[in-house]
């Protein structure tokens, strides 16, 4: 048994002060402010790249929608990044970027007839081995097809943050009084690059192959980050990454107030009707037959088609529906000249004049 009378009370101070400051220092705790960070746990290689935002207003604040290889093993010199930014400071801009090796950056301000803090815009890029493109509510604004994108060649994850520059000429003053600022996200999508099969994006080289609206947390596809960098005046906590009413909310706070505090059912939407809706898959694995339950509001033309995990085409039909109601489209697990297709995850997309919906399945043998 230690002995008490061994440590002096100042002994004793001493080591709770070491306590507190290790508290104090570790995640959560050595920045001025707080901000958030999702990211998702797999990685891509070309695609198109979607998202329906309002971004964060407030001179130095930033809020972005980006694709980005993590570094870290290999150093700047396996840097891939690219960008979707709003600068809190420019109500009438967008940026988008490329970063590639060695941190060689490509950014260009895109002005805009709104303001992106204040309403909600859809924005997207497409990322091909010939080139990237950016657009704003399906109008393209940016196309980059030099040797930047010859050097975007590592699978990256689909990111979104807010945070606090300390690049003043970048970003603009920045005065804490302004705290606590959010950033909306409604929803996000990720088309594969299957060209000359695909029925969106340029050239209809693209198939939807999710899509998250942030009804919830899908811990299975996203990870909220606890992180910081130089260059950075806050860090990232979880409590700073809201699901709520239909939202993800990115919150960039003071210690003392995390999370989100205001009522986001106050912001109005443009969603877009849809015709017909998608039930869940079953059998889901399945080795035989599975079915794919579908609601059609009027009758009408359905195509559907099956890609394998690396956008493949592997089958594809239309289903005429001379009545409206609930309907089924199945799959059999076999290709385009009736062999049976290897096991693995597969996605079922389905489509008509306006929209199109994707799910996916997993087939065993």
């Amino acid at each position: 048994m230690i002995n008490p009378g061994l440590f002096s009370k100042s002994w004793w101070r001493a080591l709770l002060f070491s306590l507190i400051l290790m508290i104090l220092s570790g995640p959560g705790y050595g920045k001025d402010y707080k901000g958030g960070e999702l990211r998702t746990y797999d990685t891509y290689r070309y695609g198109r790249f979607e998202v329906r935002m309002k971004s964060a207003a407030g001179s130095g604040v930033l809020s972005s929608f980006f694709t980005y290889h993590d570094f870290t093993s290999g150093g700047a010199g396996n840097w891939n990044e690219i960008d979707w930014e709003w600068l809190g400071n420019h109500d009438d801009k967008a940026q988008t970027n490329l970063i590639i090796q060695n941190q060689w950056d490509l950014p260009e301000l895109i002005d805009v007839d709104f303001n992106p803090h204040e309403d909600f815009h859809t924005y997207a890029f497409e990322w091909t081995p010939d080139y990237v493109a950016f657009f704003i509510d399906e109008q393209s604004v940016r196309w980059i097809d030099n040797f930047y994108v010859d050097s975007l060649y590592h699978y990256q994850k689909i990111m979104m943050n807010i945070w606090q520059p300390t690049w003043v000429d970048w970003v603009g003053e920045f005065d804490s009084d302004i705290l606590p600022v959010y950033a909306f996200y409604d929803w996000v999508k990720y088309y594969a690059y299957v060209p000359g099969s695909g029925n969106t994006g340029t050239d209809n080289n693209f198939i939807q192959l999710w899509e998250d609206n942030f009804d919830f947390y899908d811990t299975s596809r996203w990870t909220k980050a606890t992180h910081t960098w130089n260059g950075n005046n806050a860090d990232f906590i979880h409590e700073n990454v809201v699901f709520q009413s239909g939202y993800m909310i990115l919150c960039l706070t003071t210690p003392s107030n995390t999370g989100y505090s205001g009522d986001p059912l106050s912001i109005e939407t443009n969603n877009v009707p849809l015709t017909f809706g998608l039930g869940n898959a079953y059998p889901n694995p399945f080795n035989h037959n599975v079915v794919l339950p579908i609601s059609l509001e009027e009758p009408g033309e359905v195509h559907f088609s099956i890609y394998d995990i690396r956008g493949h085409l592997i089958n594809s039909g239309v289903n005429r529906f001379l009545d409206r109601g609930k309907k089924n489209i199945r799959w059999n697990g076999t290709d385009q000249d009736g062999k049976s297709v290897s096991a693995g995850t597969y996605f079922l997309s389905v489509r008509n004049e306006d929209i199109s919906k994707t799910k996916k399945i997993v087939y065993l043998k």
